[in-house]
């Protein structure tokens, strides 16, 4: 059973492809022939047009001319059909042999019916399909008696009906077998780039389903992603522990550092290399209490409840502005809508704040706060007028411990994970953060989130 799977030809696409192609072309020609012979095979009789007898009666006349008694049989019918716009044929009533004037060999149809029109004393006309049978006309040719007939093409008076028969079945047949294959190749392919573009945004725990099941290729490809997926998933809940871990693990050396650091102010050892080293346990503290903050808003600890907007963010709103002030740049606040929201508001206070932060740290003059909301929606958008960023930086600047290009000095503030946790946080409220050029000049920052 193995070695049959093995070689089965529709565990690969190409098997597939190739197999499918034959059977439309199969179904359609059994078709068409089946229409051809139910509608237009049958043999009929029909009446025998003047004409057509006279034309026969002189062929009679002129094989049996002197010219062409010396002539054989089938040579003197080629030549005698050059007249008629038919085909000669001879039947030898002593043996039923068939003597036709050149051209193709005659069908078994066709031989099977001059053979029973040969018993008949008067010409008759007999029609199957486009062929036409006039007969017989007897004749004696050297001690044999002959019955000659004329086989010619007589379409139909209307061509329409039959060709566009033969259209609607082939189009109809073949449209609707590949219209079916398309979609059985389209659909995991679809189900797989779904899959790819929310593993890309952050949801690490698709996995492809239904297209994992296949035998072929495509099934190979969707089983590949989900040990991708799984693989990702892994390194990413592992990245997570390891933050978690170190920022927690640090927090006991900085806390007997700085116990250090009061001994030896009391000790009078140089205060500008204690105030240095002060310094950069301060920032240490606060890269570590980032990296707890970060760790736990990518755990998904929340805690929702229903409060006032302005009510939530007044306070950052208050700090943001005399922060604006000291730098002598300023923040322009719209007026808050006079919204109810389901949210927790540390959370959601971080994210405002360290994006605000961010747009007064890198905006030359001005930085303005507007909101916006529909009926599924709610947002906020801060807007600085500094350099901006790029259409490619945009993305990454959320990422942990990114610094763009016009923040990577050290004196501009921050360690590169502000963004990431307001990203982590308004994900947690199943919201969105883009990041994008401003109109003007400058980077604008929309955080949205759903009414519910």
């Amino acid at each position: 059973m193995q070695f049959l799977r093995n070689i089965n030809p529709t565990r690969a696409i190409m098997g597939r492809l190739f197999l499918w192609f034959w059977a439309t072309f199969i179904v359609t020609a059994l078709l068409a022939v089946w229409g051809s012979r139910l509608f237009f095979e049958d043999l009929q009789v029909i009446d025998v047009k003047p004409r057509e007898l006279a034309d026969l009666n002189q062929v009679v006349e002129r094989i049996q001319r002197e010219r062409f008694t010396d002539l054989p049989i089938h040579e003197a019918l080629d030549r005698s059909s050059r007249g008629v716009r038919g085909r000669l044929v001879a039947v030898a009533l002593n043996d039923n042999r068939l003597i036709a004037g050149g051209g193709p060999p005659l069908r078994e149809n066709d031989k099977k019916d001059l053979l029973r029109l040969v018993g008949q004393n008067a010409p008759i006309a007999v029609k199957r399909g486009a062929l036409k049978i006039i007969g017989p006309v007897f004749f004696e040719r050297e001690t044999t008696r002959y019955a000659l007939f004329v086989a010619k093409l007589d379409m139909p008076e209307q061509q329409a009906p039959p060709f566009v028969l033969f259209v609607i079945i082939a189009l109809v047949t073949t449209t609707l077998l590949s219209w079916l294959f398309a979609k059985s190749l389209t659909n995991p392919i679809l189900h797989i780039q779904g899959s790819a573009k929310r593993l890309a945004s952050g949801d690490w725990q698709t996995r492809v389903g239904r297209a994992a099941k296949r035998q072929d290729e495509l099934g190979q490809l969707a089983r590949d992603f989900n040990k991708m997926a799984e693989q990702l998933e892994t390194m990413w809940s592992a990245q997570k522990r390891l933050l978690a871990d170190v920022s927690h693990e640090l927090r006991s050396p900085l806390a007997r550092l700085q116990m250090a650091l009061g001994l030896a102010h009391q000790q009078d050892v140089d205060p500008e290399t204690l105030m240095r080293i002060e310094r950069e346990a301060d920032r240490m503290e606060a890269l570590v209490s980032q990296l707890l903050t970060l760790s736990r808003a990518e755990a998904g600890e929340i805690n929702r409840h229903k409060q006032s907007l302005s009510t939530a963010l007044y306070d950052v709103f208050t700090d943001a502005q005399f922060e604006a002030a000291n730098k002598n740049k300023q923040l322009r606040i719209a007026d808050v809508p006079n919204l109810v929201v389901n949210i927790d508001s540390m959370l959601l206070c971080r994210a405002v704040e360290n994006v605000l932060r961010n747009a007064i740290r890198h905006s030359k003059l001005v930085t303005d706060v507007t909101f916006s909301d529909d009926a599924q929606t709610w947002s906020i958008h801060i807007t600085d007028d500094g350099d901006g960023l790029a259409v490619e930086e945009c993305d990454r600047v959320f990422a942990p411990f990114y610094r763009a290009t016009l923040a990577r000095e050290r004196e501009s503030g921050g360690v590169g994970l502000g963004l990431s946790i307001a990203k982590a946080a308004v994900e947690l409220h199943h919201g969105r953060i883009i990041a994008k050029p401003a109109t003007k000049g400058g980077l604008r920052v929309s955080l949205s989130f759903p009414k519910s």
